[in-house]
């Protein structure tokens, strides 16, 4: 049997007989239309799953901003400058119980930069609050930018995205 008699449409059955299977026509056709919506559901999967664990640094993102801004209101003071992934001083009470500034593929880190000469463009300005994401995952940087980085200020530098609390 060759190739081109598979692929010709079955001769006219007598009446009453039953057909079984499929012709390799209606198969390959099958393939294609999945292959099609697979190559199209994937990378949209992918985008969700970036955009989901964005969402994730986003949120214990506000955890420390919030926990920052109630030292302040209690201390008169910001917290110190703290390492990567670690918790700053005195900020622990203010965080939920078993709160981590690691996470899965990123690390926070509080930054309260002090600044003698002001920034170029605002000479008046002391100081920046920010906390940083840092993280290998690019495109989890870049998704962080494009959620947050509409309204707020923010920088990147290497694997490092900081995004502005306030200018003190």
């Amino acid at each position: 049997m060759s190739f081109l008699s598979l692929l010709r449409r079955p001769a006219r059955r007598p009446p009453g007989e039953e057909r079984h299977g499929f012709t390799m026509v209606e198969v390959l056709t099958v393939m294609m239309v999945m292959g099609t919506l697979v190559r199209m559901a994937v990378p949209s999967f992918h985008d969700v799953l970036v955009r989901a664990r964005a969402a994730e640094v986003i949120g214990d993102f506000e955890t420390v901003r919030v926990a920052v801004l109630s030292y302040h209101a209690d201390h008169h003071q910001w917290p110190a400058d703290g390492y990567t992934g670690q918790v700053p001083p005195g900020l622990g009470e203010y965080l939920p119980a078993n709160f981590s500034f690691e996470g899965a593929g990123y690390s926070l880190d509080w930054e309260n930069w002090v600044l003698p000469a002001g920034l170029p463009q605002d000479p008046d300005a002391r100081g920046i609050l920010a906390v940083s994401v840092v993280t290998e995952d690019r495109e989890l940087g870049y998704a962080l930018g494009d959620i947050l980085g509409g309204g707020m200020a923010h920088y990147t530098l290497g694997d490092a995205y900081t995004f502005v609390i306030e200018r003190r």
